[in-house]
């Protein structure tokens, strides 16, 4: 897909969410495979996942990722499966990322084994040079250039829903995100580096708030408490004087995923169940990300 072609005006109908919070460690990437997965399972929703994040760790819960050989821990897109190396394809190298769309270059989102959500994965090192951009080609190169590439009218048409995982920045990825988005989720353990973070987006929300146009609103999901673990006086403290703050407490969801094991169990390799949603009903982890996402599409403007 080529994203030289931008619609005047977005789509009402596709929904872009992301997950967004500058402190790590706090569970987007956990979270954005949740929503992926929610939408696509319980709603029939056509899901595209994005990964603007250079560890790539939302990349790997739905794709077979490869090492780059230039990068330290860094990660490349696998083959594409519609890729023919016998056939003149324009100088492609059969890898795509989102990251591409920052260098001008087509993209071709990947299937998945999940009904309904295709990937567009990261690749390590270009975003990290997205990242670095020198301040004079930000606002082209970087800002505004994810808005360009979803509003292009294959991709209003193709999908339903658009989640994006984001680094633990304010940098020029989270910031094209936050320009890109319908909506937003601020993931955070009740902590004090990331409830600092809390009010960091809280900050770039509000500053995305008054540079668009009012017809078109960035809506704050709310905030998440994630990784919580009830009877912690710590967590329990936090997430009280959040709730007792007259500028938070509205944003707050009514609802939190626990500090469990099989969040992660179920990322492994070859895990069973691979889902959290595979889960008996009556698991509570199960319960809860159910809780947590209901509560998300019901504050999604439609």
């Amino acid at each position: 897909m080529s994203c030289n072609i931008v619609r005047e005006k977005r789509g009402l109908a596709m929904k872009i969410i992301a997950a967004v919070n500058n402190k790590g460690g706090v569970g987007k990437t956990t979270v954005s495979r949740l929503l992926t997965e929610y939408f696509a399972r319980y709603h029939k929703k056509r899901v595209l996942a994005l990964d603007l994040d250079p560890q790539c760790n939302f990349s790997n819960r739905f794709l077979k990722m490869e090492i780059d050989p230039t990068e330290a821990e860094g990660k490349l897109p696998p083959i594409h499966p519609s890729y023919n190396s016998s056939a003149e394809q324009d100088e492609w190298d059969g890898r795509s990322s989102i990251a591409d769309i920052f260098f001008g270059q087509s993209v071709t989102p990947y299937p998945t084994k999940i009904p309904y959500v295709e990937m567009l994965p990261g690749n390590s090192s270009k975003l990290l040079l997205a990242e670095a951009v020198r301040r004079n080609e930000v606002v082209e190169q970087v800002h505004n250039q994810l808005y360009k590439f979803l509003n292009l009218k294959e991709i209003q048409e193709e999908y339903d829903v658009v989640v994006i995982d984001t680094p633990p920045s304010k940098g020029p990825l989270t910031i094209s995100v936050v320009r890109a988005a319908t909506d937003i989720l601020i993931p955070s353990t009740m902590e004090p580096q990331p409830i600092e973070g809390i009010y960091g987006m809280l900050q770039l929300w509000r500053q995305e708030q008054m540079r668009r146009n009012p017809d078109h609103p960035l809506n704050l999901l709310g905030i998440l408490p994630n990784m919580f673990k009830k009877g912690i006086n710590l967590h329990e403290g936090f997430l009280e004087n959040l709730k007792r703050n007259k500028n938070i407490s509205e944003f707050i969801i009514g609802a939190t995923l626990g500090r469990r094991t099989i969040f992660a169990e179920v990322d492994a390799d070859g895990a069973k169940p691979g889902s959290i949603f595979d889960l008996s009903d009556n698991h509570v982890a199960k319960q809860e990300a159910l809780a947590v996402c209901n509560l998300v599409n019901e504050r999604i403007k439609q």
